[in-house]
């Protein structure tokens, strides 16, 4: 590509490591390849990571700051999204592209200053709503005056993006809907499936006493407030002792802590909840049982796809999407024939499709999981997509 006189392009992330979180993996992929196709012409702001180097990045200075606590999380993004700020203003220049996600969340209204005073063009990748998910995640309620004036204001931050991308057709519904145009593009997150090993019974389960057993359904992943956690637990509740499925847990939240008490309160082996691992160990959990748990608290519908599907795949796992009907995910599992799908919210659906998939395990004739993911939500097949959005932008003005 000719860069001669090339306008920059800006990928501003809280996070660009892969081993920091989902978004930072995601990032990192996107960095590589768009450094293959646009060289010095790329830059990348993010904020430090207090562990590793970011080597050849604008780096934005960490703020210290418990996040699982709301009143120090507020604190934190206010303050972050600030120096975000100042560093956007001293780095981009008019006419140049800058492409962001939905992290940290006042990155929104910082952008929309900036631009306002830089005239730069700005991509989003919408991977979440806000503040929508306050809703979802019981922080407010709808009819909170606060929540509307959050709703008004947010609805003008995405709705200045020149281009607006999103991660499935629930989200496109949403989000049109939310800035008044129809014109987000779908690009379904992405995994390289070689970062991904395929492995058989592995220590986690040999360590449980669980390596001959089958099916074990478990749940990889952030135990948060709107993931739909308390759902799994309730229909547990409902099965009685000796009935109930071998489920585990792993990951780490802000709802980890009552996750642990409720798995007292069952006081059942078959469920077991194991705390967080190791990123450079994500193969291992995803290999810890035969069926993957993905699921959204009811009322997400549209506000976040769980990239936890699309690891899962890379693992080969068939799915238990746990989510409104006609979600990005469960929309997925049915198109391809990769799981099983019940409505968020219902405990005694779940229960009784705990049992039937366990009476049925071995006759179910499932497509491979890993194969649907490489024929279609394969890195090169987003990457492909997203340097079209950014070359029709670049050359647009």
């Amino acid at each position: 590509m000719n860069q001669v006189g090339m306008k920059k392009i800006f990928l501003i992330s809280e996070y660009i490591l892969p081993t920091q979180n989902t978004t930072g993996y995601l990032f990192h992929k996107l960095h590589k390849n768009l450094k293959q196709q646009y060289g010095d012409n790329l830059k990348v702001l993010v904020k430090e990571d207090p562990i590793h180097k970011i080597e050849d990045a604008i780096l934005v200075a960490d703020v210290n700051l418990n996040k699982k606590k709301l009143t120090q999380r507020l604190f934190f993004e206010l303050v972050i999204s600030l120096k975000f700020l100042i560093k956007i203003l001293k780095h981009v220049g008019k006419g140049d592209v800058v492409f962001t996600g939905t992290t940290p969340i006042f990155l929104l209204p910082i952008v929309y200053v900036a631009k306002k005073i830089k005239k730069f063009n700005w991509i989003l990748l919408v991977h979440d709503v806000f503040p929508e998910n306050l809703i979802a995640a019981n922080v407010l309620k709808s009819n909170n005056p606060f929540y509307k004036i959050l709703k008004f204001l947010f609805d003008r931050f995405y709705a200045e993006a020149d281009k607006r991308i999103v991660i499935g057709q629930d989200m496109k519904e949403l989000i049109d809907d939310k800035v008044g145009k129809s014109d987000s593009i779908i690009i379904q997150n992405w995994i390289d499936h070689h970062d991904i090993e395929i492995q058989e019974k592995n220590n986690i389960l040999n360590e449980l006493g669980w390596q001959s057993e089958q099916p074990i359904f478990y749940f990889f992943g952030n135990i948060g407030r709107v993931q739909g956690i308390h759902n799994i637990i309730q229909a547990l509740k409902i099965l009685p002792v000796g009935q109930r499925p071998k489920v585990l847990f792993i990951g780490s939240g802000a709802y980890e802590h009552e996750l642990k008490d409720q798995i007292n309160r069952l006081n059942d082996k078959n469920v077991q909840y194991i705390g967080s691992l190791d990123p450079s160990k994500k193969s291992d959990g995803l290999n810890a049982g035969d069926i993957a748990i993905v699921t959204l608290a009811e009322g997400m519908y549209g506000l976040g796809v769980p990239s936890k599907a699309y690891y899962s795949m890379a693992a080969d796992k068939p799915l238990l999407a746990i989510m409104e009907e006609k979600s990005e995910i469960v929309s997925m599992v049915e198109k391809h024939t990769i799981g099983w799908s019940v409505s968020a919210g219902d405990p005694q659906a779940l229960a009784d499709l705990f049992l039937e998939i366990c009476q049925n395990f071995n006759t179910k004739e499932l497509s491979s999981s890993r194969k649907v993911l490489i024929e279609n939500y394969s890195e090169q097949i987003a990457m492909k997509k997203i340097v079209n959005v950014i070359e029709e932008v670049r050359l647009s003005k």
